[in-house]
């Protein structure tokens, strides 16, 4: 099994800041992982290029043996698509709703393949220029996306894309669902969002620690060992998601101590199973998927 680690909002203002990425980095190598960070190249308008702090943690990241891959370009909620209705009834994106409500007919205009393939061209230059590292993977912020996403990021050469879900309980749970019921995983379910051409999809699961509290602790390591369980057993990788500050931000610990307890979880399951398990990033896990 494919354990793939990943981190969303690296240098978005509010969701990240330089001391919690050296805090997750230092957890991550005490507990011997390897994750993928999804970094906004130009987040509130500066470019990664001249976050000169973000690009030693970044460097000594890649440096461990992590991979750094681009997520969006701004960060804007309609860059790239349209997230899906779970993120958008989430409590803090009242102003996305809006903007959608009334501006739907211009904001799916404006996602067009060539636009969306001058977005990606232009944060992939900045984070290659900032980090002198080739990028190959992406994730929509907001998880939005289109039809048209996947065809810009075909054409330009993206070996994966990470935007799509499998488990939409894990925003159920913040959106103060009183009754969640997990969805199914199944490899079928992973082979439907394949997309057409060379582009390779690896879906993440869910978000499980976003500001994570001890009264959501135990229904959220539930859901994850529940997703981990289906993840083995389809024989597909295990891709959750994490937020920089969020997983930190909770009650204390609470967003470690929950990965420490899915970590020894996943490796007792492929252990019952003889099942071999390696915590790799997503450009790994793509080579065993090709």
């Amino acid at each position: 099994m494919n354990f793939c680690f990943t981190v969303d909002d690296v240098c978005f203002e509010g969701y990240s800041t330089e001391a919690h990425l050296k805090h997750l980095l230092e957890f991550l190598g005490d507990a011997g992982v390897r994750a993928t960070f999804f970094a906004v190249p130009l987040a509130q308008g500066v470019p990664l290029t001249q976050r000169l702090g973000y690009i030693r943690v970044l460097e000594q990241a890649i440096a461990d043996g992590h991979e750094v891959a681009q997520h969006g370009l701004e960060h804007d909620r309609f860059e790239v698509g349209i997230p899906p209705e779970m993120i958008l009834a989430l409590p803090h994106e009242g102003p996305a709703r809006e903007r959608l409500a009334k501006d739907r007919e211009a904001i799916e205009a404006a996602l067009q393949v060539d636009k969306i393939r001058g977005r990606l061209a232009q944060g992939r230059r900045i984070m290659e220029d900032a980090l002198g590292a080739k990028v190959v993977g992406f994730r929509a912020p907001c998880l939005q996306v289109c039809d048209n996403l996947f065809l810009a990021l075909d054409a330009e050469g993206y070996r994966y894309d990470s935007s799509r879900h499998l488990q939409p309980a894990g925003w159920d749970i913040l959106n103060g669902k009183e009754s969640v019921a997990p969805e199914p995983i199944t490899r079928e379910m992973f082979r439907r969002l394949q997309p057409p051409g060379n582009l390779r999809a690896i879906p993440l699961t869910t978000e499980y620690t976003w500001y994570l509290n001890r009264e959501r602790f135990a229904l959220t390591l539930n859901l994850a060992k529940h997703d981990a369980q289906a993840c083995i057993t389809a024989g597909i990788p295990f891709v959750p998601i994490c937020h920089v500050s969020p997983i930190q931000a909770g009650d204390p610990d609470a967003g470690f101590q929950f990965y420490r307890e899915l970590f020894a979880f996943v490796r007792d399951r492929c252990a019952d199973r003889d099942e071999p398990l390696s915590f790799v990033t997503l450009a790994d896990a793509c080579q065993t998927l090709s």
